[in-house]
This record gives C-alpha cells, structure tokens and sequence, in this order.
C-alpha cells in the first residue's frame, strides 16, 4: 500500500461510509435504546425538504471531510498537537516491505485528499 492508497482507503472506509453511517442514523435511528437527543434530531431530518436535507448531507460531507484532512495534516507535520512539534512516522508493514506513508520527501496525505475527484455531491 503506498500513500495514495492509504489516502483512498481512508476516503472510502472511514470518510465515506462515516458520512453514510450518519445519514442513515439520522434518518433511522436504530438500538434498543435510541437517545432523546437522537430521536429529536431524527424527527427533525426527517421533516425537512428534500433540499435542506441534501443541505444537511453536504454539511456532513463537509465535516468529514476537514476531519480526515485535519488528521493527515497532523500526521504529515504541518499541524501540530504539542509543544514540542514532534513528527510522526506512519509506516505500512507487509511480511516482505516497510513503507513509509508520509514520507515528507513525497505529496502529504493533506494534499492527496484534495488532489483527488472529491466532490460535494457524492454523498
């Protein structure tokens, strides 16, 4: 796996199907005992049009979206969460290579998110 295939899989497993995960609570909420809090907010999606709920989704797509690229931007070191601005090394291990996935000698895992075909519409 290199970078970019990090990065697509990050999109895809954890943005996307966040952004589908909560969409689809929103609109049924389900477990034995759904939250207050929950159940209005459900209530509330559901009674909106059709265009403030595709409003709602954009928003959600928005905020996982600047989630995930808040996350690769610490981990490239360009934003930092100390003091000390200590760098992080993430590496992927296979039985024969180890490879560096933020290797700041290449594209930051920041920049691959938003050099690829993500669009507000998709979800």
């Amino acid at each position: 796996m290199d970078n970019a295939e990090f990065v697509d899989a990050l999109r895809l497993y954890v943005q996307d199907d966040g952004v589908k995960g909560v969409i689809s609570r929103l609109k049924s909420p389900s477990g034995r005992s759904v939250s207050p809090k929950m159940k209005n907010l459900s209530e509330w999606y559901n009674s909106l049009s059709e265009e403030n709920t595709n409003n709602v989704n954009t928003i959600i797509e928005l905020i996982a979206h600047d989630v995930l690229f808040g996350v690769f931007a610490v981990l490239d070191g360009v934003r930092f969460i100390d003091k000390e601005k200590g760098k992080f090394e993430l590496t992927y291990k296979t039985q024969e290579d180890t490879f560096m996935l933020n290797d700041p000698s290449e594209i930051g895992l920041h920049e691959l998110l938003n050099s690829s075909n993500w669009k507000l519409d998709h979800a």
